[in-house]
């Protein structure tokens, strides 16, 4: 973990945030799933069950990536500032709902509090 500006946890380092990252995408990509159509299925009906699922799956995916982005350049200057801070508490919060999956890397049960 690197140091952080934050009174609260310490920041991951880069690999760390690599790993945690992929975690999240396998695991939209695995929910996503049931939603990828082959090459000529029509589109999925606009408000459908299905449609709603990839719409989340996509955001979520892109979310995860956008605060991958804007955590990187913290970690490298060596002072990572409240972007970092506030970067990694939102991917903690999104990795929280797999607190339970055995695939979580170890480190990051460490920083997932069972919620009260």
């Amino acid at each position: 973990m690197t140091e952080s500006t934050s009174p609260h946890q310490p920041l991951p380092t880069w690999e760390q945030v690599v790993v945690l990252r992929d975690f999240i995408h396998a695991r939209t990509y695995a929910a996503a799933v049931p939603t990828i159509r082959l090459n000529g299925e029509p589109a999925h009906a606009p408000g459908s069950s299905l449609a709603r699922v990839a719409e989340v799956n996509g955001a979520l995916y892109e979310v995860t990536s956008q605060l991958c982005r804007s955590l990187y350049p913290e970690l490298t200057t060596g002072r990572p500032g409240p972007i970092a801070d506030a970067s990694w508490a939102a991917l903690v919060s999104i990795a929280a709902a797999w607190r339970e999956d055995p695939e979580l890397p170890d480190w990051m049960s460490e920083l997932l509090v069972t919620p009260r």
